[in-house]
């Protein structure tokens, strides 16, 4: 499983890998490391990384992990799936891509619609798990690029928008 990670105000991939029942980490480019935590108490953890371990104090506040070690605080917080395909897919605000491969399910959507921040307009299935696609933003359905039963890859385009006032 592959996420990007925003640490600090940096980004970064994040691949978690598991190697014949041994859990692994892999950063960026770098080589895979054994990777564990392990709960002591409360908000007290142990993170193994490789050959180097650290005590931790954990919190969790909605999306974001704030994490004390070494004299420090740090944020971290898991990029959601689709919001990282909109970045990623270059197009920003203005599509919705799609954040893995896999098959059109449903359209919600016709080409011209007016829609809203968050209104669904894509049901995707891709390894058996369906997802809603939504909205970034208000505007006008520009083109449906794939149709139910279509199959796409990761960041495809499936649904690109214009702005309301641009028509």
């Amino acid at each position: 499983m592959q996420r990007r990670i925003d640490l600090m105000d940096k980004s970064y991939t994040v691949t978690a890998l598991d190697r014949r029942g041994t859990q692994m980490i892999q950063v960026n480019d770098a080589l895979p490391e054994t990777a564990s935590v392990k709960k002591i108490k409360d908000f007290l953890h142990t993170v193994d990384l490789g050959s180097r371990e650290a005590c931790v104090h954990l919190a969790v506040r909605g999306e974001t992990v704030f994490i004390k070690a070494f004299g420090r605080t740090f944020s971290l917080r898991v990029v959601d799936p689709v919001e990282q395909a909109h970045g990623a897919a270059g197009k920003g605000d203005e599509s919705a891509a799609a954040p893995m491969p896999g098959t059109v399910v449903t359209v919600h959507v016709a080409m011209g619609e007016a829609v809203t921040r968050g209104q669904e307009l894509v049901t995707i299935e891709s390894m058996k798990i369906l997802t809603v696609i939504t909205a970034p933003r208000d505007g006008l359905v520009d083109r449906i690029n794939f149709e139910p039963g279509m199959t796409f890859d990761k960041n495809d385009i499936l649904v690109s928008l214009e702005n309301r006032e641009d028509t």
